[in-house]
């Protein structure tokens, strides 16, 4: 999966935004925005599955749909729609396009050996992503703002574009302060929604250094901050809403 990425990451044109983007400052409302933010995504998503191999194990997909489901009904924000893949490859990873397209690799899943609270965490996170509008924002300043606005309101073939737009957002790392931010976030939509959030602490356990799993880790799991970093976050988080977690008998 890797090589794929590497393939579809060519730069595109120069970066004509400098600093901050506004969200609404071209689409106009917020429901336009994210209808364009969605349109982009769509076809992204089209991209990668074309590309890639999809896990067709449907007990893997109905995991994931129902931990989905139950962090989606936590979502404040009702205009926004989240769907999920799973993907088959050897790397442990998973990402998010705009618009609220996540991806992960059954080799995340088996990693996890389908722990439903640890995937909750690995979710949320991307939920964050995208409701922080970060994958979004990464394409307006990684390519030409009037390439992307002309594809978005002519509803324009991306062709070429996706392959580029997409090596972009798979090969690149977030920044630190963007993966705190969805972290800190995650944790407390996963909590909200039922699951429990030192399965964050112990999902990232399994990623750190020198941890059992013998899996190649890719781009997700490889940035900054550090992983050490990250639980004592979360931990810090845990305690300062006192999350108290008692698993509910069925």
């Amino acid at each position: 999966m890797a090589n794929l990425f590497h393939k579809l990451g060519h730069k595109y044109g120069s970066s004509l935004i400098k600093g901050k983007w506004y969200y609404k400052s071209f689409f106009g409302s917020e429901e336009e925005a994210i209808e364009a933010e969605t349109w982009v995504g769509r076809q992204l998503a089209v991209k990668i599955i074309q590309e890639m191999k999809i896990d067709v194990d449907p007990s893997h997909q109905q995991i994931v749909n129902k931990v989905g489901e139950k962090l989606c009904k936590r979502v404040t924000d009702k205009n926004r729609k989240f769907h999920f893949y799973m993907l088959f490859a050897s790397d442990v990873n998973a990402f998010a396009l705009p618009g609220g397209y996540i991806f992960l690799t059954d080799a995340l899943l088996k990693l996890v050996d389908k722990n439903r609270d640890e995937i909750a965490f690995i979710l949320a996170h991307e939920i964050l992503h995208v409701m922080l509008k970060h994958p979004f924002n990464r394409i307006i300043a990684d390519h030409s703002f009037r390439a992307v606005s002309n594809i978005v309101v002519k509803k324009g073939i991306l062709g070429t574009f996706a392959k580029q737009a997409l090596g972009d957002l798979l090969k690149k790392s977030y920044s630190r302060e963007k993966e705190l931010e969805a972290d800190r976030y995650a944790v407390r939509l996963m909590y909200s929604a039922g699951f429990n959030p030192r399965s964050a602490k112990t999902l990232l356990c399994k990623l750190a250094p020198g941890s059992p799993a013998d899996l190649p880790v890719y781009n997700y799991f490889l940035t900054h901050p550090s992983i050490d970093e990250r639980i004592e976050k979360i931990d810090k988080l845990i305690d300062q809403y006192q999350m108290k977690f008692e698993r509910k008998q069925v």
